[in-house]
Order: structure tokens, then sequence, then C-alpha cells
């Protein structure tokens, strides 16, 4: 069952399940479950498999009700209302505001390190050849978003204000618009939206490395809302290994793969293809090493990734105070990769 809030709706099945074969994780089935609520987003990441294909549903025998959302933001403000159990691909700066914030969110697994995948794009007529050039521009970002994360932080370490740049908060598929119609001179999105800027008369204004460097780090997560975490556990863990086999697909067959995140996104598969290869997709095994989540007990260097985005938010006040560095660490539960894997 699909929710659409701010971009397209379902896409059936279009790759056969005899070409990606999935073990069943084993779920104890009471009598009748309620839904699983996943907000997501309409992304060209394996992300967009799982839900293509109704592997969780498969999985788990449940019904799964997709629920599309703008930001991270979005996601955590449903988390809090009861509508969203699980955010498949929220943005590490959301993620870490929700935890600074005492939402009742559980990190459970990542999707990617984002690197180039979200960028800067600038209208090449604009001629924007440097960040000073941003000054009396509009550039659009999702506010609350990974992208608006960097945004900030782009200006902040070029001395620029957002009384310097007009920064407009506005979501994927309004970015599109506003830039067809000639509102905005640049944005700071994540595909499939960055793709189509750049096919419309856009280019890309190289921030991420320099931005990555000096701690403006950002990833894509898994969290679940910690009540439905504690009551269905074997749904979280379902879900992480199904997601861990969608990737394992594409590493194995990139180009089918493509094909189906490419009609899940609305782009064509040469554009999916290559949107595909701007992600770091973290292997579940790896989340556990110590670059990442880390293991019981021992916790990983993403939580300092989380306090130190945490900390930038309260200066910027996004939020009013960040907590120590074990307050984002008991925020992670590697648990339930620990299961998947299993």
């Amino acid at each position: 069952m699909t929710h659409t809030i701010s971009r397209r709706g379902a896409l059936g099945g279009a790759l056969g399940l005899g070409t990606l074969v999935l073990g069943r994780p084993h779920v104890a089935r009471a009598a009748v479950k309620p839904p699983i609520n996943i907000g997501y987003f309409v992304e060209t990441k394996p992300t967009n498999i799982v839900k293509a294909q109704g592997l969780l549903e498969k999985a788990t025998g449940q019904t799964v009700t997709w629920t599309e959302y703008g930001s991270g933001a979005e996601i955590n403000a449903a988390i809090v209302a009861g509508g969203a159990d699980i955010g498949f691909g929220s943005g590490s700066s959301p993620v870490a505001a929700a935890i600074s914030q005492g939402l009742p969110v559980w990190l459970v697994g990542l999707v990617d390190n984002i690197g180039p995948a979200e960028e800067l794009t600038v209208r090449s007529s604009a001629h924007i050849h440097s960040v000073a050039d941003l000054k009396g521009r509009k550039v659009a970002t999702p506010f609350g978003s990974t992208s608006h994360f960097r945004l900030l932080g782009l200006l902040k370490q070029n001395g620029l204000t957002q009384k310097d740049v007009t920064v407009i908060d506005l979501r994927g598929d309004a970015i599109v618009a506003a830039w067809s119609r000639g509102d905005i001179d640049g944005a700071y999105i994540w595909a499939p939206a960055k793709s189509k800027l750049l096919a419309d008369g856009g280019s890309v204004f190289k921030t991420w490395d320099k931005l990555d460097a000096v701690g403006y780090v950002i990833a894509d997560t898994i969290v679940a809302r910690a009540g439905f975490a504690e009551q269905q556990p074997l749904a979280v863990t379902a879900l992480l290994k199904v997601y861990g086999q969608a990737l394992d697909f594409y590493r194995t067959q990139p180009d089918e793969a493509a094909k189906v995140v490419a009609k899940a996104a609305g782009v064509s598969p040469d554009v999916a293809a290559a949107d595909l290869k701007e992600y770091d997709f973290i292997s579940l095994a790896d989340q556990l090493k110590p670059d990442w989540l880390g293991s019981q007990g021992k916790p990983g260097k993403f939580a300092e990734v989380l306090h130190h985005t945490a900390e930038f938010l309260v200066e910027q006040k996004s939020i009013k105070s960040a907590g120590p560095l074990a307050t984002y660490q008991k925020a992670i539960h590697t648990e339930f990769l620990r299961q998947a894997l299993a």
C-alpha cells in the first residue's frame, strides 16, 4: 500500500523474482499484526528495489504502507505522530536533530555515504563560478535535510550568511518546477531532482569534497521508532535483511537493478546507473565495523559524525541543544544488523 505526499506513487514489479532470489527471514507471525508504516524517498538507490519488488511484504507476510516524504525532518514528525514506524533513507542531519531533541528514534542501519551524490547545481546561464557569485542569488533546498546541512556549511566556510544568499525551502519536485520557471539560480539536492536540473541547463558546482574534509560528512540511514522496534524486532531485522539482498542484487547485476530503480525514480536507466555510481553504499557487514556503527559495546565513528552534526545545527539555531557523544552512541542499535547477518 502506498501513500504519496510529494512525489510519484508505487512501482509495480519490474523485475521477476527469478532474477532476484531472496531468502526469507524467519519471522514469527501472530494471527494479526498491524501494518508496517515506512517513510521513504523516491531516489535512485537500491532502497527503491525493496519497495518495487514488495520484498518486505514477502519476507514478513505483513501489509506494508509506504508513504513518500520530502525530507528527513518530515519523517521525524511522522515518527513522533505515530504515522511512520521506519524512516528508510533518512539523512544523518535530521537523525542527529531527532536524537538531540529526545525523539523516540533508534538508528538501526545505514544506506550510504552520500559523497558527491548530493551537490550544488547551478544554472549555467547564471555564470556562478565561485561561492562569492552566490551573493544575491536564490538557492533552494529541502530544509532539515542533509542537503540543507551542507548548504549551510558551504556558506559558513566561505563567510556568507542567509542575508547574502536567499535560501528557499523546497522539496525535490518543487525544486524542479521552480527551476523550469526560472525562479531559482541553484539548488542543493539529490537525484533524481539533481539529474533533471542538470539535463535542463544546470551544471555541478563541486563542494562535497571540501565540505567532507572539514567535517560536513553526510550519510543516509535507516531509523525505527523505538516503540515499534521493541514490539516488532523481527520486522526491523527483516527490512535490513531484504535491503542487504537488494544491495547485493545491484552489485552483482547493476544494469538490471538500474532498470528497476529508473522506473521507480522516473528517469532513464542510463541516468539511474550514473546516479547509483555516485553513492558509497555500505554493506550490512561493513556497517558493524569501527569506521561506521561499530559493534555491541564498541561504538563506531558514525556517532561522532552525528555529534558534530548536532553541534553545527545548534550553532545555526536549527535545534536548541546537542547532547554529549554518549547520547548519539546510545541511539545506535546494532542488534538488528547482527540478527540480519546471522
